[in-house]
């Protein structure tokens, strides 16, 4: 936007008169205005000089800049001041800018204007500010510029961004350079201090980490080691009871024969087979068999136990037993039986209200009291008054939703996504529904009752806020509300049916967020991975010709052929008897389907139609992968759909599944299936599996494709079809020995391609003259300049697109010019998506859009991952003006904007690239593969023919690399070896993993078996006991350890916040607007110099609140206020809820815990054991803080000299290697400067301009020693060497201190094998090495 005119027009903005006196002052002011009046200083519309140096100042938090002119002979010199407040020190610090010799103008005017660009230039070199500058200034940059590129490097600091600190290095610099001056001046007088300091050099222990222990505890620790194996727990620990391995086989088969599924009965086997209290005390009452029917009776959901084990036999109501006598008058008994049976209500509670004859005698009457209860409020409020404010519900918006009156005055409203329905009772005198009096219910064929009720308690409290109908009416806003908490329950697991039930039922209250349910108690007790590890092995109990007769009778329903004329348009329905014959005749198809050909939603339907017509409905069982749970459940839904929900259609993705027994097409992620073969299913049941979108290349993607094809060999009468929309496919045809191939062309509208040479042609766009390193070598580029001067181009249009294309940065001048051309030409109002690298691209994009598009013509929106929901949902709103959506790689699939007529693709996308040489994974800026091109082109085309701009040219897309490089070849491997070990334990991992479609290095899987081998999860290439629980724990194998660790250590509740922090999105918001406020809330939480604690303070802040049963409203104030994300707070919640569930499902802790049960946190408020557990999950990641010799000072005070208090930037970090780190600026440890341990450990390296440290926590020296790497003592040199894959870290300690924390540790690993072997918790309270270790942890080794 260009500035008001006549701001800076007087010449007199931040300037000072004080370097000149009033006449000559005066007369400059005369020439000035004498020359304005002739001719302006700048053309009309210019950005001043003085302007912009105003703006970058404020910007930058400095002070208002003074320019002082001197007259000089020929006219003024200037001289520039720029001020700031330190905030460390309050003090003011300044800085003057001259140039020498001196710059002459002929005005003062003219000398305040250039100073201003000489100064700006000085500090904001790195950015093109010469592209806004008027003509005179703009010319005098790019003379700075070239005295800027022949600055000796003994100047170089003076276009240093900080000329503050540039200015205080220089001093030091100065004040150094006379210190040693003085120094050589001394060097006779100090030759013995000189030979002291070779001597202390010779020790590579001089400069360690010094280790101390005090006696006290030295003494304590003397005598545990002297116990030595009476440490140890003997056999007497061992609880005797449990079941032999020999009887494991018979009693699942058992089992199974009853009823239960496989998983469910290998499950309660293995649980009491193991020793236990539990496995003991049901072993003590009862036989084998019937302990384990009880333990799974009272751990297994009621709605998955056999039908025989139900109370009764309405699938959908767990309440309904006995709800009447048969005294119960007649038309009470029905009224109960029908509010319990069909509304599902507590037949007590409903027993209750019935005993009140106004609500007996009134059905509307009874629900809308059956609601008050469900809240918590009294019923009596029905009877106090009468609300005006009633809700009107009319036909036509009934019908236009979806729903019909079923009666007078009872309104049924089917919802779009959750499988329920809305039933709305309304008055025939129109008194209600209202706020006060709203009789409705759910019902559904598939929800059990306790869920609708919370889904139900969720839109009655809704109704309570005054804004709830506002907007969309009252029927679109229940719809709404319901859907939406469905959502969440899709999403974060069932609700607790005592928090649901809490004014019904006499239960305990859980004080937690009401939008992150905890699992009851049977439930807790389930293996959480395992459980759906055999989702799809229920048998079909029809025969096959029931099944077929069923099929035929919907076949010839009405709205069955109405969907099928749909299908058939589809060009997958033309290669449907092709599609057949290739599989009846082979084991493995490959099938290339192009986008919209309904490859996904057809294949499997033809596949289990053709089988039920044959005959063998009963055997299908097809399974389809998909990479990603959304699309697992939304083309679940489709298909359903399309099967006019014949209940043949299911889901499964991690902890939720939604199968039932005539389930034949079970849509799911990759990863249940890997868990499925993890645990030894061979799948068997499984008739057909389906691997869709194999072009993407996941780990996940490329290990399922090698167990299956490992698979085929035992399981014969299996069949694989590998889909795609791009796919490499002659590697997948190679791969499973020349599989047949199968191409269904897809359906897109017409997208017109223009090339980058094509858009400068069109725009006549002339970027700015590249910079130094950014024109390529003058072979290629005469190349190039050949190659375009053939098409007819004109020498500047060549020049244009050699400066775009030879540019490793994203010319957003180019991008916004061209969306101006588009929005200027097109005839049609519509959408335009920007594909760019990554999140800060975006943001420089839409700075430079809204630069140029005005704000009233066009909605500028981004578009990535780390945005919300709602803020990702903004995207897919109608508007009637032009949408821009500046986006990542996330629209490329799945995503589809329907009003998008343009597409603008810069060509980058960004991808983590792991160096196994350097341990590092880098977020890497790289061109995107032509199949991603493909991609990104056809969101032009999805719903109307549209235009493709290609910011990149003919010849760059040539050079493109096809496909994407296999991830497995990108990422760690430590999570694959560890599946493939639990998977095939006997089989080498790297032999294996060679086998695979695209074999990782050698170094790679290497470095990953160094890596489970540092973590303990194998041992000899052997699967630990701590390997075989890590291989079922969903996370980082770090955090598992870690999680582990907090258990055995009583420290649970805050180790299960970190790892859910370490798994979750940030909880701090750091919006670029509102960095610095942002900082300041966050610097409120900060806890033992941790960033990972001050997540935890947080976060546990946050609980406190929901505890205190404050309002929503007021912990999203309390968020708010803060730039903690309430969003990620409800993940985190969520994510320790699994993970104790997890925990509970490995036996590690009982089945009725709470992360916060006293039993479980004895030791929760030791923060050095709560790192040191941390830094157990993460070594060998730590790294050294140094302060280097060159910055250690001394002053002089009157008693002697006192060394100088040192400053964040002083210290300098290196990890294990040597190599210099940097903490990330958002850690809250960046500008701390009071080290004590002087070691800190992190979760992630990231190599960007620098290699950060994230995620960083300053941890004791003790911690290292006694859950760190192997200890080798160095007893002459009094050193301690703690071994790492990558390098070493060195510490100066005594012999014996090296001697003890040795020995310590044997005992503590004895200890730490057989509490993870059995399955228990190690006994804290009277275990004398715990306590030693809790005591050398908690003060660092000193007594306290």
């Amino acid at each position: 936007m260009p500035p008001r005119r006549g701001i800076v027009k007087s010449g007199n903005a931040g300037n000072s008169s004080k370097s000149t006196k009033p006449g000559e002052d005066a007369r400059a002011d005369t020439k000035s205005n004498e020359n304005s009046d002739a001719k302006p200083l700048f053309p009309p519309g210019s950005k001043y000089p003085l302007s912009l140096l105003h703006e970058r100042c404020q910007k930058t938090g400095w002070e208002k800049p003074v320019v002082d002119t001197r007259q000089r002979p020929g006219g003024f010199s200037f001289v520039v001041t720029l001020s700031r407040i330190n905030k460390k020190t309050s003090q003011k610090e300044s800085v003057q800018m001259e140039p020498h010799p001196p710059k002459i103008c002929p005005t003062a005017l003219e000398a305040r204007h250039w100073g201003a660009t000489y100064a700006m230039y000085r500090f904001s070199n790195g950015l093109q500010l010469n592209r806004v500058l008027p003509p005179g200034p703009r010319e005098y940059w790019i003379e700075l510029s070239e005295e800027h590129k022949k600055a000796p490097e003994h100047q170089k600091w003076m276009y240093d961004p900080d000329p503050f600190a540039a200015r205080k290095e220089v001093d030091e610099r100065q004040a150094r350079a006379a210190e040693k001056r003085a120094e050589v001046a001394a060097a006779t007088s100090n030759d013995a201090r000189d030979n002291r300091k070779g001597r202390d050099a010779f020790n590579e222990f001089s400069k360690a980490l010094p280790v101390r222990m005090a006696t006290s505890l030295r003494d304590m620790v003397e005598e545990l080691v002297k116990q030595g194996l009476s440490m140890l727990p003997d056999s007497s620990d061992v609880l005797p009871l449990a079941i032999s391995p020999q009887q494991v086989p018979d009693i699942t088969a058992q089992l199974q024969r009853l009823g239960f599924k496989p998983r469910q009965a290998a499950n309660a086997a293995e649980y009491l087979s193991k020793p236990s209290p539990i496995s003991a005390n049901l072993l003590e009452m009862f036989s084998p068999l019937e302990a384990c029917i009880e333990y799974l009776v009272l751990h297994v959901p009621e709605s998955d136990l056999p039908q025989r084990f139900l109370p009764s036999q309405e699938a959908s109501n767990p309440f309904v037993t006995s709800v009447h006598s048969g005294n119960d008058d007649l038309k009470s008994r029905w009224i109960q039986e029908r509010a319990v049976k069909i509304a599902g209500w507590p037949p007590h509670i409903v027993k209750e209200c019935a005993i009140d004859a106004r609500l007996i005698e009134d059905w509307d009457l009874l629900i809308a009291a059956l609601g008050k209860r469900l809240l918590g409020d009294d019923p009596e409020e029905l009877f106090d008054s009468v609300s005006a404010d009633v809700f009107v519900i009319n036909q036509e918006d009934v019908e236009a939703l979806g729903g019909h009156f079923e009666e007078p005055g009872h309104c049924v409203l089917p919802l779009f996504s959750a499988p329920v329905v809305l039933h709305i009772l309304v008055s025939s005198e129109g008194l209600y529904p209202n706020r006060q009096k709203a009789p409705v219910y759910l019902t559904s064929t598939s929800v059990p009752a306790y869920i609708r009720l919370h889904l139900l308690s969720c839109l009655l409290q809704a109704l309570k806020n005054p804004d709830f109908t506002e907007a969309d009416g009252f029927l679109m806003a229940a719809m709404q509300c319901i859907e939406e908490h469905w959502a969440q329950v899709e999403d974060q697991g069932p609700p607790d049916i005592s928090v649901v039930l809490q004014h019904m039922l006499p239960t305990k209250s859980f004080p937690f967020l009401s939008q992150v349910p905890k699992k009851s108690a049977s439930e807790q007790s389930k293996p959480t991975n395992k459980s759906q590890a055999k989702s799809s092995s229920r048998r079909n109990p029809r025969s096959d010709l029931e099944i077929r007769e069923e099929f035929e009778k919907i076949r010839g329903s009405e709205k069955y052929i109405q969907i099928l004329t749909v299908r058939h348009k589809l060009p997958a329905a033309s290669a449907k008897e092709q599609f057949l014959s290739l599989l009846k005749n082979n084991q493995v198809v490959v099938v290339v389907g192009e986008t919209g050909c309904g490859k996904t939603t057809q294949l499997p339907q033809f596949i289990l139609d053709s089988m039920i017509l044959d005959g063998q409905g009963s055997k299908a069982s097809i399974v389809v992968t998909q990479p990603r749970r959304l699309s697992a459940i939304g083309v679940a839904a489709r298909v359903a759909s399309e099967r006019v929900d014949d209940g043949s259609v299911g889901y499964a993705i991690r902890g939720e599944r939604r199968v039932s027994e005539k389930t034949a097409l079970l849509f799911c992620t990759t990863g249940v299936v890997l868990r499925r073969l993890s645990v030894g299913d061979k799948l068997q049941d499984v008739s057909h599996i389906i691997v869709d979108e194999v072009h993407e290349r996941s780990v996940d993607g490329d290990l399922l494709l090698l167990e299956l094809k490992e698979l085929l060999k035992s399981h014969p009468h299996l069949k694989i079809i590998l889909m795609s929309a791009t796919i490499n496919h002659e590697t997948f045809v190679k791969y499973f020995n020349n599989a047949p191939l199968l191409t269904i062309p897809g359906f897109t509208h017409p997208v017109t391609d223009l090339y980058l040479e094509d858009v400068v042609t069109e725009l006549q766009y002339r970027p700015a003259p590249a910079s130094s390193g950014q024109k390529g070598n003058d072979k290629s580029q005469k190349v190039l300049y050949e190659h375009f001067k053939s098409l007819g181009l004109d020498d500047q249009t060549v020049q244009a697109i050699q400066r775009i294309s030879s540019n490793s940065r994203i010319d957003y001048q180019l991008i916004s010019t061209l969306v101006s051309h588009i929005i200027s030409t097109s005839k049609q109002v519509g959408g335009i998506l920007v594909f760019l690298p990554g999140v800060q691209e975006i943001r420089e994009c839409i700075n430079a859009l809204r630069g140029a598009v005005p704000k009233d013509e066009a909605e500028i929106l981004p578009l990535h991952a780390n945005l919300t929901s709602a803020e990702q949902m903004r995207v897919f709103a109608k508007t009637s003006s032009w949408k821009i959506v500046a986006t990542t790689n996330v629209a490329e699939t799945s995503i589809t904007i329907d009003d998008i007529l343009y597409v603008i693709d810069s060509g980058k996308v960004k991808e983590v690239q792991y160096d196994p040489d350097n341990n590092i994974s880098r977020l890497a800026e790289t061109w995107v593969t032509q199949a991603a091109a493909r991609q990104r082109r056809g969101r032009a085309g999805r719903t109307q023919p549209g235009t493709c701009y290609k910011l990149y040219t003919r010849k760059q897309e040539q050079d493109m690399i096809k496909h994407p490089v296999p991830e497995i070849l990108r990422v760690p491997l430590e999570n694959v070896s560890l599946s493939v070990k639990a998977m095939r334990e006997e089989v080498d991992v790297k032999a294996y993993l060679s086998q695979a479609v695209n074999p990782p290095k050698i170094a790679a899987m290497d470095r990953a078996q160094s890596i489970l081998e540092e973590l303990g999860a194998l041992d000899e290439n052997k699967l630990t006991a701590l390997g075989r629980h890590l291989a079922m724990l969903p996370i980082d194998l770090r955090l598992g350890k870690m999680l582990v660790l907090g258990t055995i250590f009583k420290c649970l509740e805050p180790v299960l916040t970190i790892a859910a922090c370490l798994s979750s999105k940030p909880l701090f918001l750091n919006p670029t607007e509102k960095r610095d406020e942002a900082k300041q809330a966050k610097n409120r939480f900060v806890k033992g110099n941790s960033d990972l604690l001050t997540d935890l303070n947080a976060y546990t802040e946050c609980m406190r609140l929901s505890k205190e049963q404050k309002s929503q409203s007021s912990i999203k104030h309390f968020c708010d206020e803060n730039f903690i994300s309430l969003t990620t707070v409800r993940e985190i919640s969520m994510l320790r809820r699994e993970y104790l569930d997890t925990l509970i499902s490995m036996g590690f802790v009982p089945f009725d815990s709470e992360p916060s049960s006293p039993s479980l946190n004895t030791n929760s408020s030791n923060l050095n054991l709560i790192k040191s557990i941390v830094l157990g999950g993460l070594w060998p990641r730590v790294a050294r803080v140094q302060l280097p010799d060159k910055k250690v000072k001394f002053d002089k005070v009157q008693g002697g000299t006192v060394q100088r208090e040192n400053v964040a930037k002083d210290y300098a970090f290196h990890d294990l290697q040597g190599k210099r780190v940097f903490l990330h600026p958002s850690s809250v440890l960046f500008e701390h400067s009071a080290w004590k341990s002087f070691l800190l450990v992190y979760f992630q390296k990231a190599e960007t301009s620098k290699t950060f440290l994230r995620d960083a926590t300053e941890i004791p020296i003790w911690s290292v020693l006694l859950f760190g790497g192997r200890l080798v003592p160095h007893h002459v040199q009094k050193g301690l060497v703690v071994k790492a894959r990558d390098g070493d870290l060195k510490l100066q300690a005594d012999a014996r201190i090296g001697a003890l924390a040795n020995q310590l540790r044997r005992i503590l690993d004895g200890q730490l094998q057989r509490c993870i072997e059995d399955g228990t918790t190690l006994e804290v309270e009277d275990n004398g090495v715990v306590t030693a270790m809790l005591a050398l942890l908690t003060f660092d080794g000193l007594a306290e």
